[in-house]
C-alpha cells in the first residue's frame, strides 16, 4: 500500500529549514512565495489547478459565512489537500475550522 501523501505548509517548511531536519513530501508554488528557502528542502511542488482555485473559492466564502475568513494561500492549500487527498502537515490552527466544514480534510498538526 501506498504511504500517504503529505502537503507541507509554510510555517512547517521554515522549522525544516532552520533545523535542517528531512522532509519528504508535497508544497506548492504559493508556499515557496512566501517562503522561498523552502526550496532547500527539495520538496516536489505543485502548482493549484483550476480546480483547486474553484473548491478554494468555496471554502473561502463557506469560511466567510461562518464568521471564521482563512488566508487565501491557506484556503488553497487546503482545497490542494482536499482535491488530492493528501494530508496537509502544519502548525496552524485554522486548518481546524476548514477540517470542521469540509471533514474529508486530513490535517496533521507537526510540534518542531
Amino acid at each position: 500500500m501506498e504511504a500517504p501523501k503529505k502537503l507541507y505548509d509554510t510555517n512547517v517548511i521554515m522549522e525544516g529549514v532552520k533545523s535542517k531536519k528531512k522532509i519528504a513530501g508535497y508544497t506548492t508554488i504559493l508556499n515557496l512565495i512566501e517562503f522561498p528557502r523552502g526550496a532547500e528542502l527539495e520538496l516536489e511542488v505543485l502548482t493549484p489547478s483550476l480546480e483547486d482555485y474553484l473548491l478554494a473559492l468555496e471554502i473561502a466564502q463557506t469560511m466567510v459565512e461562518r464568521g471564521t475568513p482563512i488566508p487565501a494561500v491557506d484556503v488553497i492549500m487546503a482545497a490542494v489537500a482536499l482535491n488530492r487527498n493528501f494530508i496537509l502537515v502544519t502548525q496552524d490552527k485554522h486548518f481546524d475550522f476548514i477540517k470542521k466544514e469540509y471533514p474529508l480534510l486530513k490535517v496533521l498538526k507537526e510540534e518542531w
